[in-house]
């Protein structure tokens, strides 16, 4: 498609990543104690197996925080698109799709001016149908649209009115 109609979307944090992520651990930890006890090993191995156990959790808690997205809303203006945080800052975002589920889509944004710098991490957000359900469909049709001309041209984005 390549008209899409000017849409809004919420987005939301995704309220379960700090639990998973929490469970992931303490399977984990559980795994190690099973594996400790059973093989009998002590010494440097315990102690190094346990060290890295700490390291990957700690590295997955604080990348779940920098890495999901805070509220705010995705927005598209047939120009490309646009986010808008809770402070009702814009900035131009350009946005991948990741999965398409029917229902719901994970999809990847990454602030278009990060982009010539070396720090250009990309922020995830799943977005759900039953979040706004009457703007699904053209929130749809723009993930799968391209932008009309060469490209986003505007420093400020044009934002569709909500009535």
């Amino acid at each position: 498609m390549h008209n899409a109609p000017p849409v809004i979307y919420p987005v939301g944090r995704f309220v379960w990543g700090v639990p998973c992520i929490a469970a992931l651990g303490l399977t984990g930890a559980v795994g190690l104690v099973c594996w400790q006890a059973a093989s009998g090993a002590e010494g440097l191995t315990v102690w190094g197996a346990w060290a890295l156990w700490a390291l990957s959790s700690t590295l997955a808690l604080s990348l779940e925080a920098r890495e999901s997205s805070a509220q705010g809303h995705l927005g598209w203006c047939g120009d490309g698109w646009s986010w808008r945080d809770e402070h009702m800052q814009e900035c131009v975002v350009r946005l991948s799709l990741l999965l398409d589920g029917g229902r719901y889509m994970w999809v990847s944004y990454r602030m278009a001016d990060a982009l010539e710098t070396h720090n250009a991490w990309p922020r995830i957000a799943i977005v759900r149908q039953t979040d706004m359900p009457l703007a699904w469909h053209g929130f749809r049709c723009a993930v799968y649209s391209r932008p009309l001309g060469n490209g986003m041209t505007s420093d400020q984005p044009q934002w569709p009115m909500i009535i």
